[in-house]
């Protein structure tokens, strides 16, 4: 997915396919072009930056965690609230592990918190606020334009419904809502009507393709999202307390809060269920609702004189496994082969910090001072994002690995049989499908990436009409070898013209 929105970003750019949006010249229509839109001003600087094509990604998902502590505050109105919920947020797994695979997901997600949080600004205003209303279409706009109307869906429907369920609304509140959840999804959709117009065969073809895939592609059981905590990563554990309602209800301060939390992230659950198409990644909209369920009972864990006794024992379980990790650092260079100077340099770093959060969470646990060992693990995962992710390139168990960035292309290219997205980013150019038939004049030499798999069969079928004048192998398997990431680049030219 990744490579996909790079490849769309860049073709804008070298292209000017910025409405009818290509990858590798073909028509991509299967995503909206916000995303890439988004990223074009960044990678101007550097179109094939790795660096520069990540960085929006990232700069919208710290956006995201923003537009959440200020919902989070609209709907509370505590700032201290908000803070937490905003850090739970932060520190999930899910939402940061989903920058890695950047999809189009982030920037859906984000575009939707903002809209929400105008739209509950818009209904707690005495008056209608036009800068407020206009946010609300912006966001709910750019949530369309970044992955369809699949928010609209699983974030904004179980928000609206909790809420009106929890909150008193006015028939006035109500027609705001709607109002303007048309307007903004009307904007949203102006692209797909466009391409609509423009390219209508391709359109539904493509339409009709990701329809069939809802029933049919990653088709999984109802229950398999009831384990939806575990994607919080770290607060696993406070994520499951924190959904046994009926214990914690009385418990909490806010108790309207608590209830609309606890609905939104359990209606949410249930739509995405209903859903014949399951990944993991789709949970992400869940987690929102999540980091504010959790945060009021690290509040009521904070300022509570004497804890209760499920609480007490599920964090002094939490805490024993945030020790265990810390120390078990020690053991990790058992499982690294070449152990370089700069290996022991960040060994050494990443030892002393997580002793640190050990060290922590060792002098807290006794007496359980929750405010304290709540920072160990944000302490925790800035470590391992900021500092424990370096590590991976001592992982490497290829030694051969190689991509085709390092590949100066400079003849026409093409692919035989397919392609994969990733190849395609790498060579930094457009690639057709390469033709047997079709033989070049005079003295063209062109080059055809092939599979390693297809290689023999690749040669077999142009023997008789193509010289090979060179062959180039790349193994892209970062971490170990298999046949499915080795390609071979053919430089080949018309018998013909070797004459």
């Amino acid at each position: 997915m990744e490579a996909r929105n790079f490849i769309v970003a860049r073709e804008m750019l070298t292209e000017g396919n910025w409405l009818l949006t290509t990858m590798n010249d073909v028509p991509r229509y299967e995503k909206p072009p916000f995303p890439s839109w988004f990223s074009t001003p960044l990678i101007q600087f550097d179109i094939n930056s790795i660096v520069l094509n990540r960085l929006p990604t990232s700069i919208t998902a710290t956006l995201g965690v923003l537009l959440s502590y200020y919902l989070f505050k609209a709907l509370s109105n505590s700032k201290k609230l908000a803070l937490i919920a905003g850090l739970v947020l932060g520190s999930s797994f899910y939402y940061i592990a989903i920058r890695f695979e950047a999809p189009s997901d982030t920037y859906t997600h984000v575009a939707m918190i903002g809209g929400l949080l105008f739209m509950v600004k818009t209904i707690q205003s005495a008056k209608l606020k036009f800068l407020y209303a206009f946010l609300v279409i912006l966001g709910f706009a750019i949530s369309v334009l970044s992955k369809g109307p699949v928010n609209l869906y699983a974030l904004f429907l179980p928000f609206i419904i909790a809420y009106l369920i929890t909150y008193k609304s006015t028939t006035r509140h109500i027609i705001i809502i709607l109002v303007l959840l048309i307007l903004g999804t009307a904007l949203g959709a102006s692209w797909y009507l466009y391409v609509r117009l423009e390219n209508t065969k391709v359109f539904l073809e493509i339409a009709n393709k990701e329809a069939n895939n809802w029933s049919s592609y990653n088709v999984k059981p109802f229950y398999y999202y009831w384990s939806f905590f575990i994607q919080s990563g770290i607060w696993t554990i406070p994520a499951f307390l924190s959904l046994i309602y009926p214990y914690f209800k009385t418990k909490v301060k806010n108790k309207k809060l608590y209830l609309f939390s606890w609905l939104w992230t359990i209606i949410g659950v249930v739509l995405l269920s209903i859903i014949p198409e399951k990944k993991s990644r789709y949970l992400v909209p869940v987690l929102f609702p999540l980091a504010l369920n959790i945060a009021q009972i690290l509040v009521y864990q904070f300022k509570t004189k004497k804890l209760d006794k499920l609480s007490k024992y599920m964090m002094k379980l939490h805490y024993l496994i945030l020790f265990l990790i810390s120390i078990s650092i020690v053991a990790l260079p058992y499982f690294i082969e070449l152990k370089t100077t700069e290996f022991w340099i960040w060994y050494y770093i990443l030892v002393i910090f997580m002793f640190g959060v050990s060290g922590l969470i060792f002098f807290n646990f006794r007496p359980l001072q929750s405010k304290s060992l709540f920072l160990s693990n944000i302490f925790l995962i800035v470590i391992i994002s900021f500092i424990g992710t370096y590590g991976i390139k001592f992982m490497k168990g290829n030694e051969d690995f190689k991509t085709l960035a390092s590949f100066q292309i400079k003849n026409p290219l093409y692919y035989y049989a397919e392609i994969r997205p990733e190849v395609i980013w790498e060579s930094g150019t457009i690639s057709k499908p390469f033709k047997i038939s079709k033989i070049p004049n005079g003295k063209e030499q062109i080059l055809v990436i092939v599979n390693k798999n297809a290689a023999q069969e690749f040669e077999d079928k142009i023997e008789k009409k193509y010289t090979v004048l060179s062959t180039e192998s790349f193994d892209r398997n970062y971490f170990k070898e298999r046949e499915r990431d080795q390609y071979v680049v053919y430089t080949i030219q018309g018998k013909s013209a070797t004459k």
